[in-house]
């Protein structure tokens, strides 16, 4: 049961007020996530200068805010703060990783160079990925329906989360919020497969 709040209109309410309230109902997250992803990407592409690993870190962060979020105590600082600390926190773990990779690579002298699109395809035709699609659909059969739609309009067809949002009559950080779930759990299950 969320807390009772006078207003009914979640866009009204602090973001201190929805975390806390997205501990009984989840979905309140999805306002939290859509009121501040934009600057939450912003904060990582600044610090990456890669628009890709902007957007994993992002996800990253919001997958690490709402899976922590039972733990969100509300002192009056701006529940923002709480979030950008979690972001910081992935980026720091993103820049070890890196830096011991980098490390790695430099003392074996190794160099690496982007990719071709033809050495992707080739690499590609060398994978026999069938074993694993079956894996993935037992994988997101398991997911509850909402999750599982999601992610196969999203990932499985990308489309634009707009699109997804009007194919399952929900709000766009409702649908954020349901693939973000979906792909940590399909990450856990095929990583216990493995």
């Amino acid at each position: 049961m969320g807390v009772d709040h006078p207003d009914a209109s979640a866009t009204s309410w602090t973001d201190a007020q929805l975390i806390v309230d997205s501990v009984d109902d989840a979905e309140r997250f999805a306002e939290v996530y859509d009121r501040h992803f934009d600057s939450v990407l912003a904060f990582h592409y600044r610090r990456t200068r890669c628009a890709q690993t902007a957007a994993d870190l992002t996800s990253e962060t919001f997958a690490a805010a709402f899976t922590s979020r039972s733990r969100f105590r509300d002192t009056g600082a701006p529940a923002r703060a709480w979030l950008f600390k979690i972001a910081r926190r992935q980026l720091s773990h993103y820049r070890r990783r890196e830096a011991v990779a980098s490390r790695a690579r430099r003392r074996l002298g190794v160099h690496v160079d982007a990719l071709h699109v033809t050495d992707v395809e080739r690499i590609e035709s060398l994978v026999d990925s069938r074993p694993l699609l079956g894996d993935l659909e037992r994988a997101l059969a398991d997911l509850p329906d909402g999750q599982a739609e999601a992610v196969r309009l999203r990932v499985g067809m990308d489309l634009p989360y707009p699109e997804v949002a009007a194919r399952l009559g929900c709000s766009e950080g409702a649908v954020r919020v349901r693939v973000s779930r979906g792909l940590a759990r399909l990450i856990d299950d095929l990583g216990e497969q493995r």
